[in-house]
């Protein structure tokens, strides 16, 4: 009795290991680090959908854009098309497949940013994920989003002074900001790629993601 007790319980923790593992999910690396002001460094942002067939995904996320500014986007090799939009300390990313048939599984790079401390503070990446459809999505074959919120482990960044205890000054050079990629939809790739309910989308816009 006490055997088959361990086995049944010996499953369970498998299974729910092998669940979360295969989670639909966004990761970012580093997780944590500490940068000066003025100082660049690039974060990676990874999409891992298991054996999950997907069309294309969305990323939100929000930042302390005093503290904060991303400079570059990006895009990975994960999904061939799409662009990004950031406005203020909102950032939307939207990569997917060109065509309905075509899908995607594994995991891969999503994207990479460039961030740049501006000040001294805390800037965490904070994603908005939730079920709407006008935040962060991960969308399979059937324009369904699977994407699993609570595997998302947002990333968390310090930026500090230098070494002297004061504030760095900025060079005088022109500030290198980001050209947005327009965006294919209004919402999502997916459906545009796969599907003919894009028009209605586009008409909202990406004033509904801000």
């Amino acid at each position: 009795m006490k055997k088959l007790l361990f086995t049944i319980f010996f499953l369970s923790c498998f299974f729910l290991v092998a669940k979360k593992a295969s989670a639909q999910t966004f990761s970012f690396s580093p997780a944590t680090a500490a940068k000066k002001i003025g100082e660049e460094f690039i974060v990676t942002v990874s999409i891992n959908v298991g054996t999950s067939k997907t069309q294309g995904a969305d990323l939100k996320f929000t930042f302390d854009d005093d503290v904060l500014e991303i400079t570059e986007v990006e895009k990975g090799g994960f999904f061939p098309k799409g662009g990004y939009n950031i406005q203020g300390g909102s950032a939307y990313l939207s990569y997917g497949n060109d065509q309905a048939l075509v899908t995607g599984t594994g995991s891969g790079v999503f994207a990479k940013l460039t961030l740049k401390g501006k000040s001294g503070g805390a800037a965490k990446l904070a994603v908005v994920c939730t079920t709407q459809t006008t935040d962060s999505n991960i969308w399979n074959e059937l324009t369904k989003d699977i994407i699993v919120c609570g595997s998302i482990d947002a990333p968390d960044y310090t930026i500090t002074e230098d070494d002297g205890g004061a504030e760095a000054t900025p060079a005088v050079t022109a500030a290198k900001t980001p050209t947005p990629t327009p965006l294919v939809s209004g919402i999502t790739l997916p459906t545009v790629f796969g599907f003919g309910v894009g028009t209605a989308l586009t008409v909202l816009g990406l004033t509904l993601l801000f």
